[in-house]
């Protein structure tokens, strides 16, 4: 635990990070899809289509299907993907092994946590309450916050700042390029990704400071990028 004095506070993406949430997306993904016309996709096809929000994520499921989102289709889809994910945010959902215990030895250590997501962030909370891990953090944020969403840094040193933290001794912990390059371009101190996220690309060639296969490594994988200056 001294290792990571240094360390004034630490910054988790959500989806792919801590917790794996595409069940639930993908049930709500999949219940929009029908009032379409088009049928489900499996929960496996949807993880690879995870990241950079909701909208996206829609985009991508009609795209499976040759389907085209365009004008008032695209503005009703969205509205009733948020609707069904808003509705039942957090019944499939669960922690990565070790997040809870990891989350407990920081708090142990006095460094405080936050979560940037580009989920919406009135969900972000319900799924983060959800899974029983509210009290570890000072922030949650998410799309929809008034900044721009990630990989924009603006949003990532405002609450660097509501940490009482500065961006050389704050860590972002992460399972994306997204994640990695909102790091690089607020200054933190060091990124952390972990492997077995949502991630399309190997996250061990994005040049992060460190890379954990499990988050039980992860206060030791934040203590080696504190200590690589």
């Amino acid at each position: 635990m001294d290792s990571l004095r240094s360390c004034g506070a630490v910054v988790f993406d959500l989806d792919g990070t801590l917790a794996d949430t595409v069940g639930d997306m993908t049930a709500a993904l999949n219940r929009t899809l029908s009032e379409f016309g088009l049928a489900p996709h499996a929960e496996d096809v949807v993880r690879g289509m995870v990241g950079n929000g909701l909208a996206k994520l829609l985009e991508r499921g009609f795209a499976r299907h040759d389907a085209v989102l365009d004008g008032k289709t695209r503005e009703q889809a969205n509205r009733r993907l948020l609707e069904h994910y808003a509705a039942r945010p957090c019944e499939r959902s669960r922690l990565y092994p070790g997040a809870r215990e990891m989350l407990a030895a920081l708090e142990r250590a006095g460094i405080g946590c936050a979560i940037l997501t580009n989920k919406h962030e009135p969900i972000a909370r319900d799924v983060v309450r959800g899974l029983g891990i509210e009290p570890y953090f000072t922030a949650v944020r998410g799309a929809n916050s008034g900044f721009p969403r990630k990989p924009d840094p603006a949003q990532l040193l405002d609450l660097v700042t509501g940490l009482g933290a500065r961006p050389e001794n704050t860590i972002m912990v992460g399972d994306s390029e997204t994640d990695l390059k909102t790091a690089r371009g607020a200054g933190l101190k060091a990124t952390v990704l972990v492997s077995f996220g949502y991630s399309a690309i190997p996250v061990a060639s994005l040049g992060a400071d460190a890379v954990i296969n499990d988050l039980h490594e992860l206060v030791g994988g934040l203590a080696l990028a504190v200590e690589a200056d």
